[in-house]
């Protein structure tokens, strides 16, 4: 049975590191994100030339950034560390740094972190929406839907918090909930693939084949993560339609 989806929101640096001209240089190659490898050698290179300048704990954010979209969680985690030490009220490496240590199964750092963001501005949706995930992991689905709550309240078209919401009503068990949250996040997002397959999976079972099978494939339609198309795939047979 497909399990449901709550998407994590990484929130990316908001400042960017001056350009001081127009080829291309450590600077350009650690402020770019569609090459993680690049990124990482282009900060590297930064903070080699100007370990204390003052763009080192970007630098440090950013390549901590780029490990965490490689996957190496512990290598992001020292550098969020170090970009924290450097500038300890820096709002987005905390979200960030707690993001890597709830996906290193950290929970209580990075709730830690999730705290100290929302400390530091807690007029942003983001640390609340990523609190609310930490929540759901640990069991505690009151305090989620409550953060979920105020991250809408903070951001209303943020489709995001309406499935990740969704998602601890359904762990509760209160399906009507859970399936207007769904709902809601898809009318604000139709390319919620995440909300779709976790609205499927509510239909499931509920034994409304019919609208879980179009939800199926509207998830399917969407381009999920291999593991969750093949889940996906499973269940349609399982329901007796194609994908």
């Amino acid at each position: 049975m497909l399990m449901m989806i709550g998407r994590r929101l990484l929130l990316g640096a908001s400042v960017v590191l001056a350009v001081g001209n127009a080829h291309a240089t450590p600077i350009d190659d650690c402020n770019q994100r569609a090459d993680a490898a690049l990124q990482i050698e282009g900060c590297t290179l930064l903070l080699r030339l100007d370990p204390f300048g003052p763009n080192a704990a970007l630098a440090y954010g950013l390549r901590g950034e780029a490990y965490k979209d490689k996957g190496d969680l512990d290598r992001a985690i020292v550098d969020f560390n170090s970009a924290i030490t450097i500038d300890p009220e820096s709002f987005n490496i905390y979200v960030n740094r707690g993001i890597a240590h709830r996906e290193n199964g950290e929970l209580d750092l990075a709730l830690a972190d999730f705290n100290k963001a929302i400390e530091i501005n807690g007029q942003f949706a983001e640390p609340f929406i990523n609190r609310c995930v930490v929540y759901e992991d640990k069991g505690q689905y009151d305090l989620a839907i409550a953060d979920c709550a105020s991250a809408i309240t903070l951001s209303p078209n943020e489709a995001v918090a309406y499935n990740d919401r969704g998602v601890a009503y359904d762990k509760k068990g209160d399906l009507d909930n859970a399936l207007a949250d769904y709902t809601a996040a898809i009318k604000i997002d139709p390319n919620s693939r995440d909300a779709y397959a976790n609205r499927a999976v509510l239909y499931d079972h509920k034994g409304d084949r019919e609208r879980a099978i179009a939800d199926y494939r509207a998830a399917l339609a969407r381009n999920p993560k291999p593991e969750d198309a093949h889940d996906i795939e499973d269940a349609l047979k399982r329901l007796g339609a194609t994908p």
